[in-house]
């Protein structure tokens, strides 16, 4: 898992109320310049943070971050990881009713997952 993006969730809520794109701008410092095969590479770690993550807020936004490495990988092939995890972080999800209700359907129909 990468310690950099885990930094990010470290005293977040105080980060936040002094810059309301943090979480855009933290996420916009791991990829930017990432190839889109590096991007591909990426997603086992955002998925390793969303099954810790334990805040509907949370959980959000990096369902949002996974999305946009989707996007910067430039595929609809879901990942190893993912696949092999995907009952697990459903589970994992369905426990947050906004997260699951918009960003995770949203995953879902980018990835063209029918549940």
């Amino acid at each position: 898992m990468d310690s950099k993006l885990l930094e990010i969730y470290v005293g977040w809520e105080d980060k936040l109320s002094n810059d309301e794109w943090y979480f855009s701008n933290c996420f916009e410092t791991i990829t930017k310049g990432m190839s889109p095969e590096e991007a591909f590479n990426y997603i086992p770690n955002v998925i390793e943070v969303l099954f810790k993550l334990d805040d509907d807020f949370l959980v959000w936004v990096t369902l949002y971050f996974l999305i946009e490495l989707y996007g910067l990988a430039n595929t609809t092939q879901i990942h190893p990881y993912l696949e092999g995890n995907w009952s697990m972080l459903l589970q994992h999800i369905k426990k947050f009713e906004d997260s699951y209700a918009t960003p995770f359907k949203e995953l879902m129909k980018e990835l063209r997952i029918k549940v």
